[in-house]
Formats: C-alpha cells, sequence, structure tokens
C-alpha cells in the first residue's frame, strides 16, 4: 500500500457528506480514495461513449436533414404534379371545343 504523505483539510456540503458516506470503504478517506479512483478510471470510459453518442446524433441528424430536403422536394413536385394536371385540363378543354368546332363544319 501506498504511503498516504499528502495531508489535506477540506470542507464539503452535506449533500456531498452524504455521497462519500454510501461509497465502499471502512474509513472516511478509504471511502474519498474509492470514490476519486472510481472516477477516474470510469472518465475515459465515459467520455469514449460521448463521443460515440455524438457521432450517433450527427448521424441521425444528417438523415433527418436529408429527410426533410426529400419531403420538400416532393411537396414541390406534388405542386408541379397538380400544375400539370391543371395545364392539362386546359389543353383537353381547348382541344374539346377545337374538336366540337371542326364536326361542325
Amino acid at each position: 500500500m501506498a504511503t498516504k504523505s499528502n495531508i489535506r483539510s477540506f470542507r464539503y456540503s452535506d449533500e456531498t457528506a452524504a455521497i462519500l458516506e454510501a461509497q465502499p470503504g471502512e474509513s472516511l478517506n478509504a471511502k474519498f480514495e474509492n470514490l476519486v479512483k472510481f472516477c477516474f478510471s470510469v472518465l475515459d470510459q465515459r467520455k469514449e461513449q460521448l463521443a460515440q453518442i455524438d457521432a450517433q446524433i450527427a448521424a441521425r441528424r444528417e438523415t433527418l436533414c436529408n429527410l426533410t430536403k426529400a419531403t420538400a422536394e416532393l411537396a414541390q413536385l406534388e405542386k408541379d404534379i397538380h400544375a400539370a394536371q391543371f395545364s392539362f385540363g386546359i389543353v383537353q378543354r381547348r382541344a374539346a371545343a377545337i374538336a366540337e368546332k371542326a364536326e361542325q363544319l
């Protein structure tokens, strides 16, 4: 066991005391040391997990952006189809009118 040459005294809140008391260890010093070691050992793993989650979020945002663009393009296509149907209806009515006049001749 390493010698403990760092002697310090510090104050902390009741909330911190409750967290510290909940840690495994025989004494307050052991509980504090266990908490610090645990947090330190988990930190790199949590950073890696966070980076993976951030990458997933970025990918999902890109997918969402692409879907939004595609939806807008589909909406524009629908408007274009309605406009073409309207114009085709005009052409049909004009053709019918021309055919009717041609039959009357």
